[in-house]
């Protein structure tokens, strides 16, 4: 079963949900509210228990 986060992760998490916003947002502007976005939507689902680069990118797949 998934865990839900409390607002914090460790450092190998945020290394995850940095890669995962690195790969899906390459063609996105630093500063682009799109890359905003993603990051935002990432987050989210990492607060909801989807917390491998694998996962986010298949939850991200499905929108």
């Amino acid at each position: 079963m998934k865990m839900r986060h409390n607002g914090s992760a460790t450092p190998e998490q945020l290394a995850i949900l940095a890669a995962a916003l690195k790969e899906l947002g390459a063609d996105l502007p630093l500063t682009s509210p799109e890359r905003e976005s993603l990051a935002a939507e990432i987050m989210s689902l990492f607060e909801n228990g989807i917390e491998t680069l694998e996962e986010i990118k298949t939850a991200l797949s499905k929108r």
